[in-house]
């Protein structure tokens, strides 16, 4: 068990906030609604079976693998369109849109068990399960506060429209499982009771233990910075989410569950899509993270001797800081025209990093022979996985200077926007010239992205994208 000693939290800027009543009627109405489950009228089997199967949709495929480890850490990519249905079925759970969900969380790790947490159990355990729910997040409730927590989803417009009508699909989900069990036999309500409102409410308490009770009860694998645990109890319910303290140890890894009774069926769904086609760049538990491990404890003067070892006269390239799940914080310029100059040095640094990343990926092009893998020539392996190693990094800085030259152009457009009338001409121009700038950035990151990514399939190393 976890033991926080003495250590207890206020809420955080508790005087600014406000009771959302809206939310507080929809949530207690709801649970409200579930109650009629012990009403025999409303029980049918096919009720239960379809609880049962949009437990699993909304829950493993919508906010486990969807919302959390896709949309928030990035731990797997896939195609755009399984993307957009993982985030429909995340939209069900009900837990918000994905934008404002992925900003929360992200928040949650970068304050874990401080203040500034949203849901840190050392409030309370009732305000870490659901309390913080029902009231106004400063800092990050309002769009154009979390947004920029998520400016990876704020440029898709797919992602937008699920989050700011995600009540709306919900409850026309709701409606059509109604209409549903009607033509099925007159069982519209026991659907709705038991599909909507049972599975509704079972699966956002299995969702809040992953806030509340591993952050309280549990083993611990790592001694990290704040109080996560391993919870089996919550890793059966949340699929594989229970596993929380290797998961904040190794945020970017898509297997949370280590060791061998850890089970994460979330994670054999990705492995699973992977082998389909479906799914690729899964993230695996770092190396280094694990030799960490409290059952494990490799000392840190094995893993430095390991890490000069392994470490090449270029071993510089590899230490950056481009995790696109953290914030990107940039300085705040005094006019649009330095904020312009700003925007065109960020795109600029995005572009030579985009193509120097496609250079690596040409070179493992041009290595890599039919069968050198499976024929384990090393040296060829080698050669790739270091090709593997530079180009991916080359991405990440990439993907950071394009965010960098983003955020110099909304300070660019804000001048525009704030402009007296003899001005406003020339900060318009450089509010739309900074636009045009990262957008091209974004672009060539994403074009580099996609076909490094595609070069160095099956290359064994995993790719290193920020230094642990």
């Amino acid at each position: 068990m976890s033991d926080p000693g003495n250590k207890r939290l206020a809420v955080h800027r508790k005087s600014e906030r406000k009771v959302m009543w809206l939310t507080v009627l929809i949530i207690g109405g709801i649970h409200l609604a579930a109650l009629a489950a012990f009403d025999p009228i409303y029980y049918s089997r096919s009720g239960l079976v379809l609880g049962v199967i949009l437990y699993f949709v909304a829950g493993m495929l919508g906010i486990t693998m969807c919302f959390h480890r896709l949309l928030t850490h990035r731990s797997f990519q896939t195609f755009k369109w399984v993307e957009y249905f993982l985030t429909f079925c995340g939209v069900l759970a009900l837990q918000s849109g994905p934008m404002q969900w992925v900003a929360q969380h992200r928040i949650h790790h970068k304050e874990a068990d401080d203040e500034p947490d949203p849901h840190s159990p050392l409030v309370t355990f009732l305000w870490a399960h659901m309390g913080w729910l029902f009231v106004t997040m400063p800092g990050c409730h309002a769009y154009e506060e979390y947004c920029r927590f998520a400016k990876d989803l704020d440029r898709d417009p797919v992602q937008r429209f699920f989050d700011r009508h995600f009540f709306w699909i919900w409850a026309a989900f709701a409606a059509l499982v109604f209409f549903a069990g009607e033509l099925w036999g007159g069982l519209g309500a026991s659907w709705l009771v038991w599909g909507v409102f049972v599975r509704q409410v079972a699966l956002w308490h299995a969702t809040w233990f992953v806030n509340s009770a591993t952050h309280l009860w549990g083993y611990r694998n790592y001694k990290t910075d704040e109080e996560s645990t391993n919870s089996w109890w919550v890793a059966l319910i949340a699929f594989g989410e229970g596993w929380h303290n290797n998961h904040h140890a190794d945020q970017r890894s898509a297997a949370h569950g280590q060791r061998w009774f850890e089970v994460d069926i979330t994670y054999y769904l990705i492995r699973l899509m992977g082998a389909a086609g479906l799914a690729w760049s899964i993230n695996e538990p770092s190396k280094r993270v694990v030799a960490r491990r409290i059952d494990i404890m490799v000392d840190e003067e094995a893993l430095r001797a390991a890490d000069e070892r392994r470490a090449g006269p270029a071993a510089g390239v590899l230490q950056t800081q481009t995790d696109p799940t953290i914030p990107v914080e940039v300085p705040q310029m005094p006019s649009a025209a330095e904020a312009y100059e700003a925007a065109l040095k960020a795109a600029a640094e995005a572009k030579e990093a985009a193509a120097r990343a496609l250079q690596h990926a040409a070179e493992a092009i041009r290595h890599k022979q039919q069968g050198a893998i499976e024929a384990a020539d090393q040296a060829a392996k080698e050669l790739l996985e270091r090709a593997k190693d530079l180009g991916m990094a080359a991405v990440e800085q990439a993907k950071y200077a394009a965010a960098q030259a983003a955020e110099f152009s909304t300070q660019a457009s804000a001048f525009a926007a704030d402009a007296k009338e003899r001005a406003a001409g020339s900060a318009r121009q450089f509010a739309e010239k900074s636009r045009e700038l990262a957008q091209e950035a974004f672009e060539a990151a994403s074009r580099a992205a996609d076909e490094a990514s595609e070069a160095f399939q099956g290359i064994g190393r995993p790719v290193i994208t920020s230094t642990i």
